[in-house]
């Protein structure tokens, strides 16, 4: 049995080097529009991540925050100063001179920036 599954596979040992790359190729361009789609998350998601948002206004606490982009995901430390659920955004105190201001849809994840 065992013979005969490893047999099934010996065709793709003799792959043109051409499409090889095209393989590569290909996954590679997968891979990187997987990073560059928008995610999409379940209620679940959504309520864990306004539960620490909620807890960090509250304790003052910085949150490490990935956001979507046109240009992929990007990351930064800030800490939350208040959010609008109206407009839809979320002001963060990332150390710089002005806020940051982030629309709450393209948040992909927040994770405490220091775990108790």
């Amino acid at each position: 049995m065992s013979k005969k599954i490893n047999q099934q596979f010996a065709c793709s040992k003799m792959m043109l080097p051409e499409h090889r790359g095209g393989l590569q190729q290909y996954n590679n361009q997968k891979h990187q529009d997987e990073e560059n789609s928008r995610p999409h998350f379940d209620e679940q998601h959504w309520e864990r991540l306004q539960q620490l948002f909620e807890e960090a206004l509250s304790g003052h606490r910085s949150l490490i925050v990935t956001v979507f982009t046109k240009s992929g995901r990007k990351t930064f430390t800030g800490t939350p100063l208040r959010g609008d659920p109206a407009a839809g955004k979320i002001t963060f105190s990332s150390g710089s001179a002005s806020p940051r201001v982030v629309r709450i849809v393209d948040i992909v994840d927040l994770e405490p920036a220091n775990p108790r």
